[in-house]
């Protein structure tokens, strides 16, 4: 588990910030009120999902147009390209947040 650096206060709903947590880069969501985190680098292209364009539930990489879902990761329209992207567990503790994941 790794403290994201972020408060709840910090993302406002269907907001996004890329922090970095540990070793990874991780793109943390506020969609539907709970918060959500994915890698931040396209498994594909190796660009920055953060730097794509977003949609409610979803973000769309700038290099080459795949579509994750922002909470689950779930590659949505090009899997012929690339896989589903890495999603963590946020967690919630007196208004700061945590990214977890097991290696």
């Amino acid at each position: 588990m790794a403290r994201s650096r972020l408060g709840r206060a910090d993302l406002a709903e269907g907001g996004f910030r890329a922090v970095d947590v540990g070793q990874r880069l991780v793109l943390v969501s506020r969609v539907g009120g709970a918060f959500w985190a994915i890698s931040d680098w396209c498994n594909h292209a190796g660009c920055r999902l953060s730097q794509g364009s977003f949609e409610a539930t979803s973000v769309t990489c700038h290099c080459h147009g795949a579509t994750f879902d922002r909470r689950t990761g779930k590659n949505l329209n090009a899997p012929h390209l690339c896989g589903d992207q890495d999603a963590y567990e946020v967690r919630e503790e007196s208004g700061e947040l945590f990214v977890e994941w097991k290696d």
